[in-house]
């Protein structure tokens, strides 16, 4: 197989960390249908070629990622010997080959089984929790006392988990650093994955009234919540039209109730379908999938299971009919539809539509600008109402304190009290899914602020504030004292804009109260920021003199 850049670079940093002697547990960061069944089987490759006598384990806890890691290393080192060691695959072949792939669930008290091994490559390790007791501990321990330089590499789309932060972080770690992360943007940007567009459902699930158990939502609350009739009825109605043009639509449910009631709904429109849950035999769930892929079954409906170690590039259709607080779980179910494929016609799949019942985006943010440092508290977080609102004329969505729709031009000030933006028309609207998809929109400024911004360790900078009729803050920070002749440059540069002529913070201090007057501001999100790129400034009009003139804190 020839690689990718990103992939190669991984498989070389991965080396480098190694050089280094310090850090011998490392993480690979890769999204979704990034290959990274790729970047193992190029790892191995090297690491047997470099020392054939090494030995080498990869474990997932997942029979279908077994099955995928290995015939990946099949296609790209044919001579590499391997073995299984997976109940679920009927094969217990712990020694004699330089390669034996895993699932935890059969081999976490088998470690001494096992002859030396040097390194364990662990795949979607997201799932590694740090509890003493768990399979994996149990594992990774009585592996280094087989043998104490025992080397971990992990690879995962979410190096995080709700319950603990980042997996490299913390006294009880698995592992000691990120070797290389794929940037997910880049991979759209280059082609390796296709954007999500998405179309979130009119009819939503109502949250108010689900709890958080064990930082996720109740279950069987959530069931009750998702497997409304109406609810489900408007759902299935809103996928139909927006898949009529789509061939390969993939279904997430909250209870195998759900699923069926779905199912049932999906036959009320003729579209016939399949459901996989925890419960579907082993063999009757492998025919269903090994269709699915094939293009013979247009629908699947599934009940968790298929959030991650599923891979069917086929996929131009998400449909969340269920909500999560994991940021990892939603970015894993979403990355289900980003494969690039091309089908038997030669036609090119350009993205895929996510159709979001369950609020997930406006809740947890969009998918390539996870801030995984903040997802310990998710759990926490989901309880207050997300900074965003929907045109009830055209169903965007932005920013909840903009009263002007920056995509139809609805004024929200004409029917505040009514509190519409509530309530759902009978169309989906089209939000953001990636931040390269965020709008820009204008802001009324009713008021300016102008300050000394302190950080430690670095020059001081100039903070402008511009305040809207809701006294929502929009800030822009000025480098006129940096050390990087462009950046201060840059920020001169805006300074003139405003008809200034400061070079230094302390010169905008003292003259800023004469800059011509910016009514409106042009505001652009990017991820859980925004940032000021244009200005709309009053003819003739200088800048109040009741502002505070100097030093702000």
């Amino acid at each position: 197989m020839i690689l990718r850049d990103y992939q190669s670079e991984a498989v070389d940093a991965i080396f480098n960390c190694w050089d280094k002697g310090v850090n011998k547990d490392l993480l690979i960061s890769s999204p979704t249908g990034s290959g990274k069944s790729v970047i193992i089987a190029e790892l191995i490759r090297r690491l047997v070629e470099g020392w054939p006598e090494i030995r080498i384990i990869v474990i997932t806890d997942s029979r279908e990622l077994i099955v995928q890691n290995k015939n990946a290393l099949n296609l790209h080192a044919k001579k590499i010997s391997t073995g299984v060691f997976s109940a679920g695959l009927g094969k217990r072949q712990s020694g004699g080959a330089s390669v034996i792939f895993c699932g935890i669930q059969t081999v976490y008290n088998k470690a001494f089984q096992f002859e030396k091994i040097d390194v364990i490559l662990i795949d979607e390790c997201h799932m590694i929790s740090r509890k003493a007791q768990s399979r994996y501990f149990k594992f990774f321990k009585d592996m280094a006392l087989a043998n104490p330089n025992v080397c971990r590499v992990g690879f995962s789309a979410t190096i995080w988990r709700t319950d603990s932060g980042l997996l490299h972080e913390g006294d009880d770690a698995m592992f000691q650093e990120i070797a290389y992360a794929c940037d997910m943007k880049q991979l759209i940007k280059e082609g390796w994955l296709v954007p999500l567009i998405s179309k979130s459902g009119v009819s939503k699930i109502d949250l108010k009234n689900v709890h958080i158990k064990g930082n996720e939502y109740d279950q069987s609350e959530l069931a009750c919540a998702a497997d409304d009739e109406t609810l489900i009825r408007l759902a299935v109605a809103e996928i139909v039209e927006c898949g009529k043009d789509r061939k390969s639509w993939l279904v997430f449910t909250s209870s195998v109730l759900h699923s069926q009631h779905t199912a049932a709904e999906f036959l009320k429109h003729g579209i016939d379908c399949e459901i996989v849950t925890g419960e579907t035999p082993k063999e009757k769930r492998d025919d269903i999938l090994s269709r699915f892929k094939s293009g013979k079954i247009r629908c699947l409906i599934n009940v968790s299971v298929l959030i991650k170690g599923f891979d069917s590039p086929r996929i131009d259709l998400l449909a969340l009919m269920t909500s999560t607080c994991s940021s990892g779980k939603f970015v894993q179910a979403c990355g289900r539809g980003m494969r690039p494929f091309v089908d038997e016609d030669g036609i090119k799949k350009d993205n895929c539509i996510l159709l979001d019942f369950g609020t997930n985006v406006a809740r947890l943010g969009m998918i390539d600008d996870i801030d995984p440092v903040q997802t310990k508290n998710i759990f926490n977080r989901v309880k207050t109402p997300p900074p965003t609102k929907e045109c009830p004329s055209c169903h965007a969505l932005f920013h909840a304190r903009v009263m002007l729709c920056p995509a139809c031009g609805y004024n929200f000030d004409v029917d505040r009290e009514n509190e519409v933006g509530i309530n759902h028309g009978p169309e989906a609207y089209s939000g953001p899914v990636l931040t390269s998809q965020q709008q820009p929109f204008i802001v009324d400024v009713k008021d300016f602020w102008v300050s000394r911004h302190k950080k430690h360790g670095k020059p001081d900078s100039l903070k402008v504030s511009f305040f809207d009729s809701m006294d929502k803050e929009f800030s822009m920070w000025l480098s006129l004292d940096s050390a990087s002749a462009y950046a201060a440059e840059k920020s001169r540069a805006i300074i003139k804009q405003f008809g200034g002529k400061a070079a230094t913070v302390d010169d905008a201090l003292k003259e800023h109260f004469n800059w011509r007057k910016v009514e409106r501001i042009r505001v652009k999100p990017e991820g859980r920021f925004f940032r000021i790129d244009g200005f709309v400034f009053k003819k003739g009009e200088a800048m109040q003199q009741s502002l505070i003139n100097g030093d702000v804190t």
